[in-house]
């Protein structure tokens, strides 16, 4: 299939209306809390729809509850971006240090202790602490974790290596509107990984097609 100019100028054109889509708002459809259970909640990834494709997110927020099949709207951010979080750029900290921990559930999704440290570990950053601990983790209603030593050093890991991190391929959802009245009357924030190239990454792709293009139709032209 040959390619021509406008052929290139339309696949930029449709790269760049997807890397806009991509920063804005989404809609969620929560499918389960899938499978896994510590402390009489469930932890990892939670599973969803949106615009027809599947999508796995952990929660940071454990004192909102959502229900399947319950939608809602969620704006996407970076960790680089926190004005629209739930928490705010004050809390850019925990973001950076829940960012790492996501990275780190993703990697060792086959580890089903790593995975409930790592959601309470998660959970700790954000939510109230109650008295006599540091976070819910320590006066959970529903039952006590299974492993506090390991949330404590999923916790110490995240402070320590967190500022060496690469957080490109993190996404924060966010519902799109009523969190400033957190924690008892909106859906839960999320976080989730995504492999879609970065905006410098899709460009230079397109330029480098555009180049392929001028340089077949200089030789045709010889």
């Amino acid at each position: 299939m040959r390619l021509t100019v406008k052929a290139i100028a339309l696949v930029l054109l449709l790269m760049g209306a997807a890397l806009t889509a991509s920063a804005g708002s989404i809609p969620l459809t929560i499918v389960n809390g899938g499978n896994i259970a510590d402390g009489g909640v469930y932890v990892g990834p939670y599973n969803f729809t949106s615009n027809g494709q599947s999508l796995q997110l952990i929660c940071d927020t454990f004192e909102n509850e959502v229900y399947p099949p319950e939608s809602w709207t969620a704006n996407m951010t970076t960790v680089s971006n926190l004005t629209g979080t739930m928490f705010g750029p004050g809390a850019s900290t925990q973001y950076l240090e829940a960012a790492w921990l996501a990275q780190q559930m993703f990697a060792n999704l086959s580890n089903t202790q790593a995975v409930k440290d790592i959601q309470w570990a998660i959970w700790d950053l954000f939510d109230t602490p109650c008295s006599g601990g540091k976070g819910v983790s320590n006066c959970d209603p529903y039952g006590t974790p299974s492993d506090p030593n390991g949330i404590a050093g999923w916790l110490s890991a995240a402070a320590a290596n967190y500022a060496g991190g690469n957080y490109s391929n993190v996404v924060i959802y966010t519902p799109a509107s009523g969190w400033p009245n957190y924690p008892n009357d909106v859906p839960q924030e999320y976080i989730g990984l995504t492999s879609t190239p970065e905006p410098g990454s899709m460009m230079l792709l397109g330029t480098g097609l555009l180049s392929l293009v001028t340089l077949r139709r200089r030789r045709s032209s010889v």
